[in-house]
């Protein structure tokens, strides 16, 4: 996906790269059918970006939720665990610490999904907003050059009417 808005980006470079030059000016001339063919290809990509990015924040949830279950689970085995042996003391004490030890071990765990989860998803939303910004900020500086070449066109056309005139 993001080879594709890259080589779309390529693409659009190699138009103004290769695009006739205009003398005195320093400026491209483009056909702008190509470039805006190009731009909606670009626009078509991005929506995969973002689903790649809703897909991790719902992946996300669905690890934190079952890492919550299975520390429930966890939970409850081992409260289970306890009230079956609470008839002896001793027993007892040994069952609330097996507990408290399957509580802990459970809340470690699913700390940790947790973290790593919100971790590989902002990992994922920091590069889909990079790509974002970096698409965007070429899209701007491509359109700017093309109202430039707009304006000078428009000028090159009217000093001809006027030498025209005269």
């Amino acid at each position: 996906m993001e080879d594709d808005i890259l080589s779309l980006l390529n693409e659009v470079e190699e138009i103004i790269d290769h695009g006739p030059k205009i003398p005195m000016t320093g400026k491209v001339l483009v056909d702008d059918a190509v470039i805006f063919e190009l731009l909606d290809r670009v626009r078509a990509a991005l929506p995969e970006e973002l689903e790649n990015a809703k897909w991790v924040l719902k992946e996300r949830q669905r690890i934190l939720d079952e890492a919550q279950a299975e520390a429930q689970k966890v939970m409850e085995r081992g409260k289970a665990y306890v009230d079956k042996m609470a008839v002896e003391h001793e027993v007892v004490k040994q069952a609330q610490t097996y507990g408290e030890d399957i509580v802990r071990q459970a809340q470690t765990f699913a700390h940790n999904v947790k973290v790593g989860s919100v971790q590989y998803a902002d990992e994922m939303l920091q590069h889909v907003e990079q790509s974002l910004y970096e698409t965007l900020q070429s899209i701007r500086k491509n359109h700017e050059e093309l109202k430039s070449l707009a304006i000078e066109d428009k000028e090159q056309k009217a000093n001809i009417e006027r030498e025209k005139e005269e």
